[in-house]
């Protein structure tokens, strides 16, 4: 792995194992393993529904932007980023300069599985299958950005968390 490899970005569809896959990813590679949602709450005090209650959706997104930017001048980090992240070019841009962009992929099937085991996700509304598809379709073009794809569905996220480490050998 080089010396220059700062940080590691899981981007993905909520559901996908990004926050799972990435604190075994941090612990075997004995870095600090940072997840965004997480990170804004503790900062915030609040949970992320409570944020865009009382702010709205675009002052969370203003604030998820700083809390990446600042945290991604750090190293040896991995990071599990919310998953719109890849929507806004500041976002990705601080993503791609700072490290490597992992996509953990999922078919929508499994999302809705995963989703519907979640404690209070943060989802569109509307008919859940068709509002996965429907995000699956538009941030589809953002994901394939990434440095690697990884698909979660086919691997356990120990064996995710190997193959992620078998790329970033490679680099």
């Amino acid at each position: 792995m080089k010396s220059q490899l700062r940080n590691i970005y899981l981007i993905g569809m909520t559901g996908v194992g990004k926050s799972t896959v990435g604190k075994i990813l941090a612990n075997r590679l004995r870095w600090a393993f940072v997840d965004i949602n997480e990170t804004m709450e503790a900062i915030y005090g609040r949970s992320l529904r409570e944020i865009i209650e009382s702010f709205g959706e675009g002052s969370l997104r203003n604030m998820e932007s700083t809390t990446l930017q600042e945290l991604s001048q750090g190293e040896h980090q991995v990071f599990a980023c919310n998953s719109d992240s890849v929507l806004d070019e500041s976002k990705m841009g601080t993503m791609q300069t700072t490290g490597i962009t992992i996509w953990l992929d999922a078919p929508a099937n499994e999302l809705l599985h995963r989703i519907k085991k979640m404690k209070d996700p943060i989802v569109p509304e509307g008919e859940p299958s068709q509002v996965i598809e429907t995000m699956l379709r538009e941030r589809e073009a953002f994901y394939q950005q990434a440095g690697a794809r990884i698909s979660t569905d086919e691997f356990t996220p120990e064996s995710a968390a190997d193959q992620i480490l078998k790329l970033v050998r490679q680099l």
